[in-house]
């Protein structure tokens, strides 16, 4: 299941329509339609409120297990800094984390001055790491 089929699906399962999630987050009802339908990237930030406005992890609002365990926290550190403590935590170098994936210090140069991640990105370095999602950003 991608995003917005995973996103979709939450909201029917809660009972929560375009209009009322864009009123909770901020945003346009075009904007959640575009979401929805895989038209446009979601930045970490929206996705972080989506997981507290639905109290749900974020490896369950994207689809990557059935088993929701909401997280500790719903606030998100810079991700340059984040993807650093995981590495830490998992004992991986920067040197390793770049010859063994395309993610070279140009990547954390972005994040570390506030650039999101793609979700494709999030997907890729929590399976290298062996970990959660929510691990991988910061909410758990």
């Amino acid at each position: 299941m991608n995003f917005g089929e995973s996103l979709a699906s939450i909201m029917i399962e809660r009972d929560v329509s375009s209009q009322i999630l864009a009123a909770n987050l901020g945003v346009s009802v075009v904007s959640v339609n575009r979401w929805k339908t895989g038209k446009i990237n979601i930045a970490l930030s929206y996705l972080v409120m989506l997981c507290q406005c639905f109290e749900c992890s974020l490896d369950y609002l994207l689809g990557r297990t059935d088993t929701n365990i909401k997280p500790r926290r719903f606030e998100i550190n810079n991700f340059g800094t984040q993807v650093r403590n995981v590495m830490k935590s998992k004992g991986i170098t920067t040197y390793q984390l770049q010859n063994e994936t395309r993610y070279s210090g140009g990547y954390f140069y972005d994040w570390d001055n506030g650039a999101d991640p793609k979700l494709s990105t999030l997907f890729e370095l929590a399976n290298y790491f062996k970990c959660s999602l929510d691990e991988l950003v910061g909410l758990e």
